[in-house]
Parts: C-alpha cells; structure tokens; sequence
C-alpha cells in the first residue's frame, strides 16, 4: 500500500507538507505559458495588500452600505409621513362638533390624503435617486476621485470665471470729485463692489464724514484703507 505524498515513516508526521497558503483577490495573480516540452504550465505571483487596496475597500463598503439602506430609509420615511399625515387628518376631521361639517371634511381628507400620496411618491422617488446617486459615487475609489475632482472643478470654474472676479467698474454718474458725504445710518457697511452682497471691507459710523470719487448703480466709491470702497448712497447726505 502507497504511503500518503509527503508522510515520514522515519518520525510518522508529515513533515514535507505545508499548509496552503490564504489569496485574497489582491495579491495573487495566475498565469499559464507553453513550455519547449509542449506542455502547459502555471505559476502564480503575489502582490501585496497596498494602501490603495485597503482604501478601494473601504470606499465599496460604504456604498454597499448606502445601497443596503435605500430601501428601508425610503420605507421609514414613508411609513412616519403617513402615520403623521393621517393623524392630522383625523384632528381635523373631528375639531369641529357640527355632523354636517365632519362628513364634509371626511370627503376633503379622502382628496387631500390622495395629493398627499402622490407628493410623497414623487419626494421618495427623488431621495431614492439621491441616494442613488451618492452610492454611485461610492461604487469604489476612482468614482469618488473622479466626482471630488469634478465638483472641485466646477467651483474653481465658477469662481474664477464670474464676472465678479474680474470686476471693472464702469461710471454711471460722474460727480466733482472729492465732494464729501456725512454718514447717516448706525452702521453703513463698505464694500469691495457696488452690490448688496459683495465682500464687506468696513463699516462707517453715523456722522462720518467722507470723499465720494463717483456714484455707481445706487452706490458711492470711497478710498477706503488704500483700496477702492462702495457705500450706499441711501445712507449718505452731501455736506453742502
């Protein structure tokens, strides 16, 4: 009887067997050549579990979780939208005491309740889409990659080529230069364009006086700390 590949007789162990090695997906690699013999053979190659592995892991655990949760998160909300619908409903149906009015109000809920059905669909239509969505951004780390690149890109598009960034004023109303205005307001704020929502640079306090080199849409350029200022005229009298 043949003895089992590997057994020492001399010690009775089986001391020239190894426990296989455990492969990940990562870090092994098959492959097959042709030999002179004109026969096949493989080997196989490892290569170590880096921290972009780990990383693409880790990103795909996480979508795989937001693709888990889709469903329940969307039944939650609808199950808590409509127990809270319904008893809103029903305290209105039944807040007042004439008969007349609480069947007329039964038959306004039915129609009511079926709007309310239909905007609801629609809302957990659109947060299944966006949750969708993010899991797609999930799906591993170069879809993430790819989407960070992608919105920080279109911020810097939009900051840098709005009009704003490149902001020349163009006069509108030309004034003697260097008349001089008397603050009227509390605190009127100085800011670096002529809109209501530009940066603010400064403030002035009610009864300051200062120079106004020209008016433009509503406001007055002022030299402010070096730089070009705008107040709104609204607050400001001309000392005469």
């Amino acid at each position: 009887m043949e003895l089992p590949s590997g057994f020492d007789p001399a010690t009775g162990t089986f001391s020239n067997v190894s426990a296989p090695k455990i492969q990940s997906n990562y870090n092994t690699t098959s492959a097959s050549y042709y030999s002179r013999n004109s026969s096949y053979s493989s080997y196989s190659s490892y290569r170590k579990y880096s921290i972009w592995d780990k990383f693409n892991d880790a990103i795909k655990s996480v979508g795989n979780w937001i693709d888990d949760i889709i469903e329940p998160v969307s039944g939650w909300i609808s199950l808590i939208a409509m127990i809270i619908g319904g008893i809103s409903l029903v305290i209105w149906i039944f807040s007042d005491s004439n008969l007349l009015y609480i069947i007329l109000r039964f038959f306004g809920a039915c129609i009511i309740g079926y709007i309310l059905m239909i905007g609801l669909g629609i809302a957990l239509y659109c947060i299944s889409f966006i949750m969708k969505a993010i899991r797609f951004v999930f799906w591993n780390a170069w879809t993430l990659l790819i989407t960070i690149a992608i919105v920080i890109g279109g911020w810097a598009y939009a900051t840098y080529s709005s009009p704003s960034h490149n902001y020349t004023p163009t006069v509108q109303t030309n004034i003697t230069k260097h008349d001089k205005y008397r603050c009227t307001a509390t605190e009127l704020n100085i800011r670096a364009q002529p809109t209501k929502n530009s940066l603010v640079l400064g403030t002035l306090r009610k009864g300051q006086e200062i120079e106004v080199i020209y008016i433009e849409k509503g406001f007055a350029a002022i030299e402010y700390n070096g730089q070009r200022g705008y107040a709104s005229l609204k607050y400001l009298n001309k000392i005469n």
